[in-house]
């Protein structure tokens, strides 16, 4: 099984990466854990993986070649979005972009949704619901999995990520960029941290100038996705 794990930029796959890892070691298995940060990468993953192994793929921007290797039943799509104006807010901090740039990265990146949506078998997750629905959430990845969680394991696997929320040290077990790496119950030495999760940091970190261009400029997204103004 290959679990395509990808979204709109900082929109919480590093959380899911980390859920998805501890619900296949809940069940003792062995599988990869790669992340691709360019098209490039993503492409050469995708064009040599095996469709038998277990694999967790991680990536943002979705490429003619993965919606194609989506279409088989061994793969399991999960796609993530987030608040535009909250998107733009952390690739500025995250990224070092510009608010022009940052602006346009994330205009890019929701022009691909229409395509994400349409994958069979997808399931999509608003970033809100990691922080107020962490649990259900984590029951219906893993039925999405085919592996039918105890509700003390869901339990567990949340009280775990709150733990990898609140100290940013403590690693995901997320893989560098395309390097594969066997988990088996350990974290690993060059993973990446989790950011903390945060909801309507635009309204603090933009200058009113700002705020008013990103919610004008987003409003169609702001009002289908129901964020408030």
């Amino acid at each position: 099984m290959i679990i395509f794990n990808f979204g709109i930029p900082k929109s919480g796959t590093d959380w899911s990466q980390a859920v998805f890892q501890k619900i296949w070691q809940h069940q003792s298995f062995e599988f990869r854990s790669e992340k691709a940060n360019s098209v490039q990468e993503l492409n050469q993953v995708v064009g040599s993986m095996d469709l038998n192994e277990r694999l967790i793929l991680q990536f943002d921007l979705l490429t003619e070649e993965a919606i194609a290797a989506a279409q088989d039943d061994a793969v399991r799509p999960f796609y993530h979005y987030r608040d535009p104006r909250d998107v733009v807010c952390a690739e500025m901090e995250l990224q070092a972009m510009s608010f022009a740039d940052a602006v346009d990265q994330t205009v890019a990146a929701y022009q691909e949704i229409h395509h994400a949506l349409c994958l069979p078998g997808i399931m999509v997750i608003p970033y809100e619901h990691l922080l107020k629905n962490a649990e259900g959430l984590i029951f219906q990845m893993a039925t999405k999995l085919g592996v039918l969680l105890k509700l003390d394991e869901v339990e567990a696997i949340a009280q775990e990520m709150n733990i990898l929320l609140t100290a940013p040290a403590a690693v995901s077990g997320t893989a560098g960029t395309t390097q594969a790496v066997r988990i088996d119950g350990e974290h690993t030495a060059d993973s990446d941290p989790i950011q903390p999760l945060m909801i309507g940091k635009w309204r603090d970190r933009l200058s009113q100038s700002e705020q008013a261009m990103v919610t004008r400029f987003f409003k169609p997204l702001v009002t289908q996705f129901g964020y408030g103004e």
